[in-house]
């Protein structure tokens, strides 16, 4: 007899539909519509452990799988925008900093400082060794290798992380027992209600949404549900749009993605922008166009994360 699949989350009843993933790969999809979330019931672990994540998220969607070296350089400069997102006065000396699912370092090499205890999650191997060797900052296979040593953190960070993970509920209560007092939680995470797929509903883009590693699909509802679950009222939620209007043009225009070398968002607003700045003959009407560009996609951004529509989920919490 078959297990009766049941809600991650909230344990109420789903109902389920075959979705096309982006290896074209049909899977069982289970939605709740208690607490809008979806999910796979399969476990990916295996796939990410034996490095097959970009083949199956980048590879099989017509993207290229970038080197080593690229991806470094790429996940650095993301990393130094988070850093000045999450330590605006460049407040993390003498901090307990642990990233999960953290891929070959980048971020952590970013608040590796002299005086942080600095650690990293990362199921693969390839990467995980990476980090051991060339990053030299502790890296673990998973959180109870983690656990052994027994640190309690100022910060817990999952970049597009808490995806590929099969029970939500229970790994964010092992993260909190892992905060310090007033520790915190970062979580960046894909927003189950984007744009492309509820409102320009582009039927190309729905077989590129769905990816057979990442296995949960949050909302912010589902979000607010999951942080009731497991009694933790000092939280935050924002939706943010990191993916800019010329993406969005791009999938109506073409129905196919474009690599943007940045994860959940792209540069193509500031590269356009400093290719105006080029044009020192025309520098008036250059920047006339540029304010024009500039203005348009941050309403565009605006009106998305108001309407909680942003490609983004960001949750903060507050030990």
């Amino acid at each position: 007899m078959k297990k009766k699949i049941i809600c991650k989350i909230c344990k109420s009843t789903v109902r389920k539909k075959k979705v096309v993933t982006r290896s074209k790969k049909k899977i069982t999809l289970f939605i709740c519509n208690y607490c809008d979330f979806e999910f796979f019931s399969h476990n990916p672990s295996s796939g990410l452990e034996k490095n097959k994540l970009d083949k199956y998220r980048l590879k099989s969607a017509g993207l290229k799988i970038p080197n080593i070296k690229k991806d470094f350089k790429n996940g650095l400069r993301q990393s130094k925008i988070y850093v000045s997102e999450y330590f605006p006065k460049n407040e993390f000396i003498n901090k307990n900093i642990l990233e999960i699912g953290c891929s070959w370092g980048y971020f952590l090499k970013s608040v590796k400082r002299k005086n942080n205890t600095v650690r990293g999650i990362e199921i693969n191997r390839i990467r995980r060794n990476f980090v051991n060797k060339k990053i030299k900052v502790k890296c673990f296979k998973d959180l109870k290798e983690c656990e052994k040593e027994n640190i309690r953190y100022d910060y817990i960070f999952l970049f597009y992380t808490l995806e590929y993970i099969t029970d939500p509920t229970e790994y964010l209560n092992s993260l909190i027992y892992l905060l310090k007092k007033k520790g915190r939680i970062i979580i960046v995470t894909p927003n189950l209600n984007d744009a492309l797929k509820n409102i320009w509903r582009i039927n190309k883009y729905l077989n590129f949404f769905y990816d057979e590693h990442a296995v949960n699909y949050f909302s912010p509802k589902s979000i607010k549900v999951l942080m009731k679950k497991i009694k933790k009222r000092n939280f935050k939620i924002l939706c943010r749009q990191d993916y800019s209007i010329i993406n969005h043009l791009n999938w109506y225009l073409n129905e196919k993605p474009v690599t943007s070398n940045k994860v959940g968002g792209d540069y193509f607003i500031e590269n356009l922008i400093n290719k105006l700045q080029e044009k020192k003959k025309e520098l008036k009407i250059s920047n006339k166009i540029k304010n024009l560009i500039y203005d348009f996609d941050k309403k565009y951004k605006f009106i998305l994360n108001k309407s909680n529509l942003g490609n983004q989920i960001k949750l903060i919490v507050k030990n």
